[in-house]
């Protein structure tokens, strides 16, 4: 989970990325966070001889801009999916010299998270994922409800995800995963307290109540007016 003010600056780098990515040569924006709170945004420009990313001109926007109010975090999103994605291994550099202890946004098995830049070589930009279908993961508990049709949707917190293909990914504790092909037919967001029974069946539970405790098994801070992403999906034949 993100607090909140990660959260904001995520969800404005979103609507940014969205609103400004154009052609090939504007795809990636960045948003970075000062310790005064300020938000300073930045857009890539793609040449075939190379050109700032999304985080540099974050930077250079804050050099310009703000120079004397330190960076506390940043973030980058794929401007024509809306995706968070880690920033490639020269912005990490860049980022690494400027301050070690910037916190970067980043999507992990377990959502969206943030870790200081120093962490992120495990989460290494790969051009490749942006094609790749979104990967949704699941409690090994919940393979058989799925594949039996009981449980038709998931709720999650601080992990996006958009209506399309997807892979419904099941991690054993043997270190074993089994994959199912899905789509993704819907996301709501709502906040916690507005789910209802109705939720709480297609997601496989038997009352709202179960839904609420599995909730906060899953995560175990959420608070009861937290905002929640219902997302439903049904299982393909897809190979």
């Amino acid at each position: 989970m993100l607090p909140s003010h990660l959260r904001d600056l995520t969800d404005q780098a979103v609507d940014y990325a969205r609103a400004h990515h154009h052609g090939e040569g504007h795809t990636v924006a960045a948003a970075v966070l000062t310790k005064s709170g300020a938000v300073i945004f930045g857009l890539n420009a793609y040449h075939f001889l190379g050109g700032p990313c999304g985080e540099i001109a974050a930077l250079a926007n804050h050099a310009a801009q703000a120079p004397d109010d330190p960076i506390d975090a940043v973030v980058a999103v794929h401007g024509p999916t809306g995706e968070v994605i880690a920033p490639c291994g020269r912005c990490r550099q860049v980022l690494f010299d400027k301050d070690p202890e910037i916190l970067s946004v980043v999507r992990s098995q377990r959502g969206l998270e943030a870790m200081p830049v120093r962490d992120l070589l495990p989460h290494a930009f790969d051009q490749r994922s942006i094609d790749q279908e979104q990967r949704i993961y699941m409690w090994e508990g919940y393979e058989q409800s799925i594949r039996g049709g009981s449980k038709r949707q998931t709720v999650r917190v601080d992990d996006p995800f958009r209506q399309g293909p997807a892979l419904l990914v099941f991690e054993k504790e043997n270190g074993a995963a089994v994959s199912l092909p899905a789509d993704v037919t819907g996301v709501v967001h709502l906040r916690r307290t507005e789910l209802t029974e109705e939720h709480a069946q297609k997601d496989g539970f038997d009352s709202l109540a179960e839904l609420q405790a599995a909730l906060d098994r899953h995560y175990p801070s959420l608070h009861a007016d937290a905002p929640v992403d219902v997302v439903s999906f049904h299982v393909t034949n897809r190979v």
